[in-house]
Parts: C-alpha cells; structure tokens; sequence
C-alpha cells in the first residue's frame, strides 16, 4: 500500500515544521517551501507516493501544517 501526498505550494508558507518532524518524506525547497523527497515525486516536487512504511510519518507532516497545506491519501489496499 502506498499514500498519495500532494503539498499546495502557494498555501505553503516556509514555516519548516513538515520537513523538520517528518524529514523522510518532505525537504526544504530553493524557497523554504516543503517538498516531497525527490525519491518519491510523480514529475512535480509537491506530489507523488510515499510507501507503506512512510505513511505515518507523511501524516504526521500533514497534521502539523499549521495552514492545511498538505493532502496524504491512502491508495491500494
């Protein structure tokens, strides 16, 4: 099973928090902006899929943006 994250770059406002509690899955882009890890981006730096094995720390990335910036939704089963 894998997870969809997608980061809304123009809600992102370069406050660190996703990719510092959650640094296996997102990084500091060129602006301060959260990025997906490039290991796991689908073309764009602010979507892919993350494994299994990642999805809580790619949740724990979600719940402390403090505007809602990131989406992670389960896939397969």
């Amino acid at each position: 099973m894998t997870a969809r994250v997608s980061i809304n770059s123009s809600e992102c406002f370069a406050c660190g928090l996703c990719y510092v509690l959650a640094p296996d899955v997102f990084v500091e882009g060129p602006e301060g902006k959260a990025e997906l890890n490039p290991r796991y981006r689908s073309g764009s730096p602010y979507e892919g899929l993350v494994p299994d094995e990642l999805v809580p720390e790619a949740v724990r990335g979600m719940m402390t943006c403090p505007v809602k910036a990131i989406d992670v939704v389960e896939e397969g089963a």
